[in-house]
């Protein structure tokens, strides 16, 4: 599969565009652990750690301000934690393995915990929580980080593997 760095862009924008509608419709029907997944942050973390602390910050930041935008959030809080996780997560580049899907979920894991303590402090600096952070901890942070891992290694595998073809498409260019 020959995948052109743009097309690669056209692809992860429309996986981040795809994902906030699931998100905004069919998936904000059901909940599991009484929250529903986080698939843009899935996005991001795939994209991160697949490709490294640049691009997941580029993509966080994309992610989040979508997410700002679209759910009427305070402008910039969600821009502001998932770009930071993507970052996070991109700087661990290169040590997650795709033929593994434990780590990917893993670290998925610790970046929503990342990205829910981010933003549970942007919005509380501006009064927009009414949780103390462990009741937010316990019914939303965690419950919120177990369910998003789970969808963690699908997502991962799929851009891990988009990520290889386009290193071998620059590699073979360079020979030829």
């Amino acid at each position: 599969m020959r995948v052109t760095p743009s097309k690669r862009v056209l692809i992860i924008a429309g996986a981040m565009l795809g994902v906030l509608l699931l998100q905004g419709t069919v998936i904000n029907r059901f909940t599991f652990l009484g929250v529903r997944p986080d698939l843009v942050l899935v996005v991001v973390g795939s994209v991160a750690l697949a490709r490294g602390w640049a691009e997941g910050l580029v993509w966080g930041i994309t992610g989040g301000l979508l997410e700002d935008i679209l759910s009427g959030s305070l402008p910039g809080s969600r821009a502001l934690a998932k770009g930071v996780t993507g970052f996070i997560l991109g700087l661990v580049e290169g040590t997650v393995f795709k033929e593994n899907p434990l780590l990917p979920a893993v670290a998925l894991f610790a970046g929503t915990l990342v990205d829910e303590v981010l933003f549970f402090l942007a919005a509380g600096t501006f009064g927009q929580v009414k949780w103390t952070f462990v009741t937010a901890l316990r019914r939303v942070m965690v419950p919120n980080a177990l369910v998003t891992a789970a969808f963690a290694p699908f997502l991962y595998r799929y851009f891990a593997e988009l990520f290889t073809a386009v290193r071998f498409t620059q590699r073979e260019r360079s020979r030829g």
